[in-house]
């Protein structure tokens, strides 16, 4: 029977149309490429069209708790940069998360 195949469409119709609606359009893009534009992420590391920006390790696992780009923090609008000595920090449309081996990921 093709019931199932029907009932899946139907869910993915009712997603597509609630994800519309909210005016939200995310892509998630996991995986091991190369980091390069159009190009999947490299490992560790997550992309949210349409922001340009990895978001990666540490940083992701926490931006993904908070919600992604969903959340308070919003896109990416910066590549990681270097904080500190051994640290990295990374902005978003509401905020940054810092990372450093001493303190983890936590939300500037």
């Amino acid at each position: 029977m093709h019931t199932s195949s029907a009932s899946g469409s139907a869910a993915r119709r009712r997603i597509a149309g609630g994800v519309a609606a909210a005016g939200l359009a995310v892509l998630c893009l996991v995986g091991g490429g190369t980091g390069v534009a159009g190009a999947q992420p490299a490992a560790g590391c997550q992309s949210y069209w349409p922001s340009p920006y990895q978001v990666c390790d540490e940083i992701k696992d926490l931006y993904a708790s908070l919600g992604g780009p969903a959340g308070a923090l919003g896109f990416a609008t910066s590549a990681q940069q270097p904080f500190g000595a051994d640290g990295l920090r990374q902005t978003f449309t509401g905020g940054a998360i810092v990372w450093t081996p001493a303190t983890g990921a936590y939300v500037e």
